[in-house]
């Protein structure tokens, strides 16, 4: 059962990018001073430039709502104000910008809250030329960790359900198969599970 098989059992990407783009997993948001009314956002942004010659571009964010399918709500809830970058030949330059979502949608576990999301979507323009764009999802939400209460989301109270989770699917084996790995979630959900600690290999 637990013979892999050897070989590729995860899906690959090959991407593409000019020479100057944004970093390989290079954002970074966090969010802070949420409540109901507002929260700021803050994004560490990382840009790699690849070419032989130095390049000077301008980073450009917006804050979208997304659906559980990725799907954009509507116009920007946000901006973060474009910045201008240099960036040496061979190297990397790192910018950061915060902004303010006013009546955030919070991101918060079910039952009793819902897992809103957010895209920032980062632009980088080298003379007036879009060159890169580049999407960070995530949720925005109070977390606390209270040593008499637990776990405090968004003011409430979140007792953890979790289990271990292998990352193979049983007797389907280990290569992977969205329908079935989507089908396990929706059975640990039913049985109230909201937390995973993943098992052997990375998930």
């Amino acid at each position: 059962r637990w013979y892999p098989g050897g070989g590729i059992y995860r899906n690959v990407w090959l991407t593409t990018a000019d020479p100057v783009h944004v970093a390989h997993w290079g954002t970074k948001v966090t969010t802070s001073d949420v409540s109901a009314q507002k929260a700021q956002v803050a994004l560490a942004l990382s840009i790699e430039n690849l070419a032989s010659a130095g390049a000077s571009v301008v980073a450009d964010t917006a804050i979208f709502a997304i659906d559980a399918t990725d799907r954009r709500l509507g116009a920007a809830v946000a901006r973060i104000a474009p910045a201008t970058v240099a960036i040496d030949d061979g190297g990397t330059a790192s910018v950061s910008g915060t902004t303010t979502i006013s009546n955030p949608r919070l991101w918060g576990p079910p039952p009793t809250q819902v897992p809103n999301r957010y895209v920032a979507v980062t632009t980088l323009r080298r003379g007036g030329r879009v060159i890169d764009t580049y999407e960070t999802r995530f949720g925005v939400r109070a977390l606390s960790f209270d040593p008499n209460r637990g776990v405090i989301v968004n003011g409430e109270h979140v007792m953890l359900n979790g289990v271990n989770q292998h990352h193979d699917l049983g007797a389907l084996g280990a290569a992977w198969n969205h329908r079935a790995a989507k089908r396990q979630l929706d059975m640990l959900a039913d049985m109230g599970v909201n937390a995973i600690r993943m098992a052997h290999n990375p998930p």
